[in-house]
């Protein structure tokens, strides 16, 4: 038997209203000028307790259209990369004239751009994957002690750089592509010193390219390197340990912040939730694109820094570049949730190039004078 529609919506309708705990179902629906009895919660001006702190938290940035090479400071990155196929593997019979991986530069770097760049190559001789690599496990990897391959140049912003590589280790490859064990490719690592520069990875229009020229009994052939995977892993200096609440991309350090909102009376429809945070720009940098953005989440578990759910991307405000504003239906939840008594676990904040960009937001600590506290403040409508 089929259920007439709107006896289906209007059983809908008589479950939501049937529930225990109060839900901000229709949000933004009535101005905040319109509610009946609104009152308004502010962490600063209610003296709410605050809790900020910066965590790390290991990332594999396996999808990131940048791949970070060199040293500079305290910043250390490399990059992998392998192809998994080479068209006409046959050739491997042939001399091999020569064997060159390019890159393609991007405009971001750390260190003086106008420094020669020195790179070097290595073979990986072990299993490794986008997906599961982090520089935490980079110990973990076989990497060989002899260089195959390196160049110093002075690189543009849009330049790029060919490294020949050694023909014995590409010979090897070519060997095993026709044999059929192309899976133990393990490819290269790239590293450098004299900067921290950056380059184009799978993820773009123009990623690294493996070329090598063979010599046949017919002549000169050229093969070319397909089905690339590539990322980098970075370290950095530790946040965690200075003042403030840092977010920084490709060392996956992120923020946690708590808002006690016990003064809120249980039951309450909360309408609204705004959270405001001051970017301190003396502990901020922007070495890549400088994006002032986060993402914040509703964090459901205090012993885990994992992401979960759908998150908001703070904007910045009108009138104060320094502070970012985070609004939506993802955070009224979280706090409805946190007046249900569901458990308040705050919320996760992540750089909005986490996995890609070695940049970071400090913002001003719980600690912080008022006006620069993190600060939520709530519209909600006391139960009758």
């Amino acid at each position: 038997m089929r259920i007439p529609i709107p006896l289906v919506i209007v059983f809908s309708v008589l479950l939501i209203s049937c529930q225990n705990d109060p839900d901000p179902t229709g949000i933004g629906l009535i101005p905040e000028g319109d509610l009946i009895d609104a009152r308004r919660f502010d962490s600063v001006r209610d003296s709410g307790t605050v809790r900020t702190a910066t965590i790390f938290h290991p990332i594999a940035p396996a999808s990131s259209a940048i791949l970070s090479i060199g040293e500079s400071g305290n910043f250390r990155a490399r990059s992998m990369i392998r192809w998994y196929t080479i068209a006409d593997t046959i050739g491997w019979r042939g001399r091999i004239v020569s064997a060159t991986v390019r890159l393609h530069t991007l405009p971001y770097h750390i260190g003086d751009p106008s420094s020669a760049l020195t790179l070097q190559v290595r073979e990986l001789k072990s299993f490794w994957s986008s997906f599961t690599l982090t520089n935490e496990s980079m110990d973990t990897l076989d990497i060989a002690q002899e260089v195959s391959g390196s160049i110093t140049a002075v690189l543009g912003d849009d330049d790029s750089v060919d490294i020949a590589l050694d023909t014995n280790l590409v010979r090897s490859w070519l060997v095993k592509m026709d044999t059929g064990a192309y899976t133990e490719n393990y490819g290269i690592l790239i590293e450098a010193t004299g900067g921290v520069r950056t380059f184009q990875s799978a993820e773009t229009t123009r990623p690294p390219e493996l070329t090598i020229v063979l010599e046949t009994a017919s002549g000169l052939d050229t093969l070319r390197g397909g089905t690339i995977e590539d990322t980098f892993t970075a370290s950095g200096p530790d946040p965690s340990q200075e003042t403030g609440m840092t977010v920084h991309g490709g060392l996956a350090y992120r923020g946690k912040l708590f808002f006690d909102v016990l003064r809120i009376p249980p039951a309450s429809i909360v309408n609204h939730a705004s959270l405001y945070l001051t970017i301190d720009r003396s502990r901020s940098t922007a070495h890549y694109l400088g994006r002032d953005s986060v993402l914040v989440y509703q964090n459901f578990d205090s012993t885990r820094t994992v992401l979960q759910g759908t998150p908001i991307l703070t904007r910045v405000d009108n009138e104060n570049a320094d502070l970012l504003i985070a609004e939506g239906v993802a955070l009224t939840r979280a706090v409805q949730t946190w007046v249900n008594g569901k458990g308040n676990q705050g919320l996760l904040l992540s750089h909005i190039g986490e996995s890609s960009e070695l940049d970071r937001l400090t913002f001003f600590p719980a600690e912080a004078d008022s006006t620069l506290r993190p600060r939520l403040v709530i519209t909600y409508t006391p139960k009758p």
